[in-house]
């Protein structure tokens, strides 16, 4: 409840609340805020701009707008994840003949537009993210769904939100920025930007880079690359008009920007959609192709076996590169483990290498923006979010708090997945929630023991990830079902051990982690 004005009580109520994830756009972004709301930063960076006013925007953060204010958003990652909550005013008026209640407007003495700087933030966003899940299955109508919003949003009026107002240089670099975003198409020098900062040049550049880890030549030509893709869309583009109209003199220096940038050149962009694509991966980036829609392509795993020995690694490696030539791919997308083979990819075909990332949503995204996929990359996004959420409900119901364990056969040793680092620990532990064994590592990827010493497994569930691609893998895994720790096991002991397909791998694709999601639900149904 806020103050009383005489006889008149203002409430806030929930309108709505919404989660949302946007891949980065090409421009910034402008919107007129229709309403108060509460902006709830989950993942991605950038810049959000109010009244002037450059926000950096980073995971974690709680905005509060007011309505009838525009905005705009400059993102800086690939992504942004975050939760909206439409707010509604109300004034409770009490008269002779009872109640009424009529929208309010806007006080700005309650609440202005600001970060809000929370003593119990990651509270506030538990809390936050609990509430939309709630609100899946009931409206937010519901008193129960109001009540929550209520003790919410209660705590903010006692909680000093945090000015806008930054450090002098971060400050003025993020309105640098918003200048690039605004006149990109325009000739800018540095002399305008280091006046915006209120830096010498020299200054404005060295901060530049310490904070945005570029120049500000490189990132004002991002800024123009970007907004090249969305004109080399148009039916018929000409380059040289598209090089003029985003602020570069040369059609030939764009052209080699946006390929050093990007990775292929302007034509070939506009023809990505008709590209004949191959892949060197490790990460399934085949299979990512085949699920936004690429049906025909080869791709080369150069993954070291060390059963094989240096020798046969090599001899089967050039096999598959005998076997790209003859596909004749136009371009070859290859992920970082590639890269000592990059000057013999390229030879064949001009080849993308992907950052190394250990998040399969960010390599899915490239893929699909360098094959013309995005539309079909946000539905996968959209229709898996909502396939975990079914998913996690159920698993709530059948295995509650029970613990799971992943383990993998390894070479000569047993190694235990973690909860961190890798596509099937955020699934499995995070979007799922499920309790992790007392023997998987809260901070690291895995910790590997050997098969004499493995410890027991104080968990519900083990997941046996047993692919026995070798005599000595069947071994190993005789050799642990005879050790002494084995048969001590709880999930041994009532029966819930389960040996699973390659899921460490599967989960690097859509299709994959759908597959996972199957499979957890036909077990516990």
């Amino acid at each position: 409840m806020l103050p009383v004005q005489g006889q008149e009580y203002s409430l806030l109520m929930l309108s709505s609340i919404r989660k949302r994830r946007f891949l980065k756009r090409n421009t910034l972004y402008r919107k007129n805020i229709p309403s108060d709301m509460v902006l709830v930063i989950t993942q991605g960076k950038g810049i959000l701009c109010i009244d002037n006013q450059a926000l950096p925007i980073k995971p974690n953060q709680i905005f509060y707008l007011v309505g009838r204010k525009p905005i705009e958003v400059m993102l800086e990652s690939d992504f942004i994840e975050f939760y909206v909550l439409v707010i509604r005013r109300v004034t409770f008026s009490k008269t002779k003949g009872g109640w009424h209640c009529t929208n309010a407007a806007t006080d700005p003495s309650l609440f202005q537009t600001s970060k809000l700087q929370l003593k119990q933030g990651k509270q506030h966003l538990e809390r936050i993210e609990q509430l939309y899940e709630d609100s899946q299955s009931k409206s937010v109508k519901d008193p129960s769904i109001q009540l929550q919003f209520q003790s919410l949003i209660h705590v903010m009026p006692g909680e000093v939100p945090e000015p806008i107002e930054l450090e002098d240089a971060s400050k003025g670099i993020d309105q640098s920025i918003t200048y690039m975003y605004k006149h990109f198409n325009h000739k800018i020098k540095l002399e305008t930007l280091s006046d915006i900062a209120g830096l010498t040049p020299t200054s404005y550049s060295r901060s530049f880079k310490k904070s945005k880890k570029m120049s500000p030549v490189e990132y004002l030509n991002q800024i123009r690359i970007d907004a090249s893709k969305e004109l080399l869309q148009h039916d018929d583009p000409s380059i040289k008009d598209i090089s003029a109209a985003v602020g570069f003199g040369n059609e030939f220096y764009f052209s080699r920007m946006f390929k050093n940038s990007f990775g292929i050149s302007p034509t070939m962009y506009m023809k990505r959609k008709q590209l004949k694509v191959a892949t060197a991966s490790c990460f399934r980036f085949q299979d990512c192709l085949r699920d936004l829609g690429v049906g025909n392509s080869y791709e080369l795993n150069g993954y070291q076996h060390l059963e094989l020995g240096v020798e046969e690694n090599k001899r089967q490696i050039e096999i598959q590169l005998t076997e790209l030539r003859k596909y004749e791919p136009e371009l070859i997308i290859a992920d970082y483990r590639h890269l000592p083979m990059y000057n013999q990819l390229k030879l064949i075909a001009p080849t993308v290498m992907m950052d190394f990332s250990m998040d399969w949503r960010a390599y899915y995204g490239r893929i699909a923006e360098l094959v013309g996929r995005e539309k079909e990359a946000q539905q996968t996004f959209s229709q898996l979010d909502l396939r975990v959420k079914y998913t996690r409900d159920a698993l709530m119901d059948t295995i509650g708090l029970q613990s799971v364990s992943v383990i993998r056969l390894y070479s000569e040793k047993i190694r235990v997945h973690g909860m961190i680092d890798h596509p099937l620990s955020h699934l499995l532990y995070t979007e799922l929630g499920l309790k992790p064994g007392s023997c998987v590592p809260l901070n690291e990827r895995t910790k590997e023991y050997a098969v004499e010493i493995i410890p027991s497994f104080d968990t519900d569930f083990l997941l046996i990830d047993k692919r026995l691609t070798s005599q000595e893998e069947a071994n190993l895994y005789n050799s642990m079902l005879k050790g002494t720790s084995w048969d001590a096991m709880k999930a041994v002991q009532n029966n819930q051990v389960r040996v699973i397909s390659n899921w460490i791998s599967m989960s690097w694709a859509p299709s994959g982690q759908n597959q996972i999601l199957d499979d957890l639900l036909q077990w516990h149904a």
